[in-house]
């Protein structure tokens, strides 16, 4: 049994003083070890369920479905729900739960999640400090109900565009798996997809200071059209002067794709259009492109651009549901 597995499960037999839960609280958000932290806390899971009441099963399957097919938002109550946290319930909500009692250091906040699944139409929602935030598809949002503490803090997994009301004394703070943008009152887009590479902050107005998660210490403070790309790999920072609004353009239906690979273009396409494409792994090269949309087109006319900029490639439709691109070229040996 690794110290990992032993650390959880001494947390979670309830034996840990108010010091030494806050400790394990603070280790938990840490990006390190996170798919052995997961696992463990998924095994833990499985063997409590048993012993669960109906309540926690349905609270349990409710959060599932609210994960897999996002439609909030979405409230639960750390207090109410305090059976499912002493098992920790499942990784997500696990260490989004500790992300913010370590902010406001009270069990007593509500959690309201709200998101759009991928190919879903974007969504505006004011916060309880009157910012705003539109989110883009496949993208979740958690925030409290009302904002306590120092910090006035949510987290974010997918791509959003946040204009913050000021509040000098309480500094708003987006938390993604990787980082955490701290900003006071400003104009900002977050792009922190999962399965990216990258995680992208993009300033218009104002300031923010971008930390690494498991950091206190700023790394970078970005000026107005500033843009600073994290790679999640290999933890390496770079920052470029950019137009910002070009960046946030998909707030008013724009689709725009500015010196990206095939690759990424064609990720944002699936994310937009809910749809699946499968590519030619040796299309997959460095090229970069910039193509865009003033409005959003179908994916048969998107596509039909995009196949003409590249060039020597063709898509064709399986189903509803699924695209394939390929090369025009012939491969050597072919007739």
């Amino acid at each position: 049994m690794s110290n990992i597995h032993k650390i959880i499960r001494a947390f979670t037999s309830g034996t840990f003083n108010d010091t030494l839960k806050e400790k394990v609280w603070r280790w938990l958000i840490n990006p390190k070890d996170t798919a052995e932290k997961e696992a463990t806390l998924q095994t833990i899971w499985n063997e409590c369920s048993t012993e669960a009441n109906s309540d926690t099963h349905k609270s349990y399957r409710k959060f599932r479905k609210h994960v897999m097919t996002p439609s909030g938002p979405y409230a639960f109550s750390i207090k109410k729900l305090a059976r499912i946290a002493a098992i920790l319930l499942i990784p997500l909500l696990s260490v989004i739960s500790a992300y913010f009692y370590v902010q406001t250091h009270t069990p007593q906040i509500e959690l309201i999640q709200c998101s759009v699944p991928e190919g879903g139409e974007q969504k505006v929602i004011i916060l309880p400090d009157g910012s705003e935030v539109n989110l883009n598809a496949g993208t979740l949002l958690i925030y409290p109900n009302q904002f306590v503490g120092k910090f006035r803090s949510v987290f974010l997994t997918g791509e959003a565009d946040f204009n913050v009301t000021k509040d000098k004394k309480h500094p708003f703070i987006v938390k993604t798996n990787h980082l955490k943008v701290r900003v006071l009152g400003t104009r900002f887009n977050v792009q922190a997809y999962a399965q990216d590479e990258k995680t992208v902050t993009t300033l218009e107005h104002g300031s923010v200071a971008i930390q690494k998660a498991d950091s206190e210490e700023n790394l970078t403070v970005l000026t107005p059209n500033e843009q600073l790309e994290y790679n999640n790999r290999n933890g390496e920072f770079s920052k470029k002067n950019i137009d910002a609004s070009l960046y946030s353009g998909w707030t008013k239906g724009e689709l725009n794709f500015l010196s990206q690979p095939l690759k990424e273009i064609v990720r944002t396409l699936e994310r937009t259009y809910g749809v699946s494409i499968l590519i030619d792994p040796h299309l997959l090269t460095p090229d970069l492109y910039t193509i865009k949309f003033k409005k959003r087109e179908s994916i048969e006319n998107v596509l039909s651009i995009i196949t003409k900029t590249v060039g020597n490639i063709t898509c064709k439709q399986d189903d509803e549901n699924t695209i394939r691109i390929y090369s025009l070229k012939k491969k050597k040996g072919e007739p």
